[in-house]
């Protein structure tokens, strides 16, 4: 028998399986989005990190899958989807477990995003409720897997905190970030070959001697040393929780 929502621990879990980053990416980004809402315990974990024998024990996760090839999976999550298929987990195996899936693929290849339509399907037969439909991101869409990841991650929110309120005590933050109060940006300028104590603490004078400088070598004159100009720019992005 399933716990009550009162008995649930209040933990949501973040498995991805990523090859190139970009299904970590995403899951980093559901794992910020539950934090804003409020969500009191968030762990984002590669599926390799993660004991599959212990997920009867969790009640909320969130899977991030990308595709490989021919519709093959990541390699962290071969394991996992090896111990899924064992013919020994029963049809209530993971009854209690509330799960929403989302996918990496291209749908120019035949098997569009096949790990995450299996992952989906097996954890259903194996007794886990789903808190939201899959959400199956496209690398043809034009601004790529984010044009189906961000509607899905509404619903998612949504769905999750009809089920538990608890989780995302703040929801209308993870729906509805406050993202207009900007920061002042961070500039860091590295003068390569120059003298180690040449250190500038004004960002405006930072600037203005990058902006007379090319980016590139810059030659003095004959017998003088070589500079190669770095500049990095930062942004922070302060939100009110």
């Amino acid at each position: 028998m399933a716990a009550s929502s009162s008995e649930l621990p209040e933990r949501l879990v973040v498995l991805y399986a990523s090859q190139t980053g970009n299904a970590m990416d995403a899951a980093e980004r559901v794992g910020r989005e539950a934090e804003r809402g409020g969500c009191p315990a968030v762990d984002v974990l590669s599926m390799d990190c993660f004991d599959p024998s212990c997920l009867p024990r969790e009640r909320y996760v969130v899977f991030v899958v990308s595709t490989m090839g021919q519709g093959d999976p990541p390699d962290s999550m071969k394991d996992f989807w090896t111990y899924l298929t064992r013919k020994s987990l029963g049809a209530r195996w993971l009854e209690g477990l509330f799960y929403a899936v989302f996918g990496l693929g291209d749908s120019t290849y035949g098997k569009y995003n096949y790990p995450a339509k299996k992952l989906d399907r097996r954890l259903f037969n194996l007794g886990a409720e789903r808190i939201t439909e899959k959400g199956l991101g496209d690398d043809q869409h034009s601004s790529g897997y984010e044009g189906a990841l961000d509607p899905w991650l509404l619903i998612l929110w949504k769905s999750l905190n009809q089920t538990n309120p608890s989780l995302l005590p703040r929801i209308s933050d993870a729906i509805h970030p406050n993202l207009n109060i900007l920061g002042d940006a961070k500039v860091e300028v590295i003068y390569y070959s120059a003298p180690q104590d040449t250190t500038i603490s004004d960002p405006k004078i930072l600037i203005e001697r990058a902006r007379s400088m090319s980016p590139a070598l810059k030659y003095h004159n004959e017998g003088e040393p070589q500079f190669m100009l770095q500049m990095k720019l930062y942004t922070c992005v302060y939100i009110h929780l």
